[in-house]
């Protein structure tokens, strides 16, 4: 209701060089509200800056991460290929050598006397003994080599095993990472797109009060002359029984801590009670009226004007006569952000003042 009476503030304003207390607390509310935001949006965008720049690295690094894994696994690629030919190699070298080692297990010193004795010549003896020792020779060298050989690709192998995992560990993390930043970028720019609809409901709630202004000010054209309202300071009945729960005066906004003019009372109040004319006048508005439903405002002349808004039902029309108790209409909620309630406000040339004086005691 605060609010709601504030923009009703705006709207009664019909000269801006005098310009309402309440309208410019409204104003000053807003105007704070949007600076607030502003520097919210503007400290979001450097966050948003560096959350992009953060993504940036992380994607190349986790670029870098792959490309470097991919290297390594072809590496190991390469490395298994080749033990896997050195140990086919030696399946074959131990397949050729296989036979003689069995026949020289075989062969006995006593089988080895008898095939030297059984030669020609000394000199046959000698090489048959000399050949048969340079063949077992060579083929124990083919295989030593075969073996280190296979000892050296196995470590290779090993070594770029290892590489290989260590790599995938990496890229896995550097692909975290970059989740992680695009997860927080993603954070940041939904709570700029809501910081900007929020200051854009700011705007459009300040120019909406304007036009509230223009609007409610041809309402009050064409004051009539005194019907002596200022005699009844003091006498005034509420418009409809009821407790009042929020009174005039000014209402600081937690959230932006800013202060704000509630220009008028509310006054909570059974739904269909019956909302009667505070004083003798003529009604100039009685209508609907965005933010408050419906609303009668009665002119009492000498620049007097009493108001009462969220009406449930109107019965009275624009240009009629009224006297201190009759029906104007009864409590209802439209406009209303909080029920059933009446919302009551005094005006003295345009400018709102506390009712609270002005009732009986």
């Amino acid at each position: 209701m605060i609010a709601l009476a504030a923009a009703l503030a705006l709207a009664l304003a019909a000269d801006p060089a005098a310009q309402l207390e309440s309208v410019r607390a409204r104003r000053a509310a807003e105007e704070a509200a949007a600076r607030a935001l502003s520097s919210r949006e503007a400290s979001l965008l450097g966050a948003l800056d560096d959350a992009q720049r953060a993504l940036a690295a992380a994607s190349a690094e986790s670029s870098r991460a792959e490309a470097e894994r991919a290297v390594a696994e072809e590496a190991l690629r390469v490395a298994r290929a080749e033990s896997d030919q050195v140990e086919a190699k030696l399946t074959q070298r131990l397949e050729v050598l296989r036979p003689r080692l069995e026949a020289r297990a075989r062969m006995s010193r006593m089988s080895a006397l008898r095939l030297i004795a059984g030669s020609g010549s000394l000199s046959d003896i000698s090489r048959r003994r000399f050949l048969l020792d340079r063949i077992l020779a060579r083929d124990a060298a083919l295989l030593r080599e075969a073996r280190a050989l296979k000892d050296d690709r196995e470590k290779a192998r090993a070594q770029h095993e290892a590489a290989a995992s260590r790599l995938v560990a990496l890229a896995t993390q550097a692909t975290q990472r970059r989740d992680e930043a695009a997860r927080r970028r993603e954070e940041q720019e939904a709570l700029l797109r809501s910081i900007r609809s929020e200051k854009g409901v700011h705007a459009r709630a300040a120019a909406e009060a304007a036009e509230q202004e223009r609007r409610l000010s041809l309402l009050l054209v064409g004051v009539e002359p005194g019907r002596g309202f200022a005699g009844l300071r003091g006498r005034l009945p509420l418009p409809a029984p009821g407790r009042i729960e929020a009174g005039y005066g000014r209402v600081v906004d937690p959230r932006f801590n800013t202060v704000t003019q509630h220009p008028g009372l509310d006054i909570r109040a059974p739904e269909g009670t019956p909302v009667r004319a505070v004083a003798d006048g003529r009604v100039v508005h009685a209508g609907w009226f965005r933010g408050y439903g419906n609303i009668v405002i009665v002119d009492h002349g000498d620049g007097y004007h009493t108001l009462v808004a969220h009406l449930g039902s109107m019965r009275t029309a624009v240009g009629e006569e009224v006297e201190a108790g009759t029906v104007l209409g009864t409590v209802g909620d439209t406009g209303s952000l909080k029920g059933p309630f009446l919302y009551f406000e005094i005006r003295e040339r345009q400018r709102p003042v506390d009712p609270t004086p002005w009732l009986t005691r």
